[in-house]
């Protein structure tokens, strides 16, 4: 079966990515992970980074295009308008 994420664990991972990719930042002599400290300190750029993260390593999923066990997996219904994604291999 394949790995579906809502959007939230996908900003979550990116989030991830960010700490992995730049060092720890700091703010007024306190330290911050980058990641943590861009989601809080500019939101916009932070989206921005999320779709393109997105639109590079996963592929959008609507409920119509999952199998029964993957619709019972995430307690969705056929009908359901939540957006899953798949990361794209």
């Amino acid at each position: 079966m394949r790995t579906l994420y809502f959007y939230h664990e996908i900003e979550n991972q990116y989030e991830e990515y960010l700490n992995e990719c730049y060092s720890v930042v700091d703010i007024c002599g306190y330290e911050y992970e980058a990641g943590r400290a861009l989601r809080l300190i500019d939101e916009t750029a932070f989206r921005c980074g999320v779709c393109d993260f997105v639109s590079e390593d996963f592929e959008e999923v609507t409920a119509k295009d999952m199998t029964k066990e993957e619709l019972e997996h995430h307690f969705m219904d056929k009908d359901s308008s939540n957006t899953l994604y798949c990361r794209i291999d």
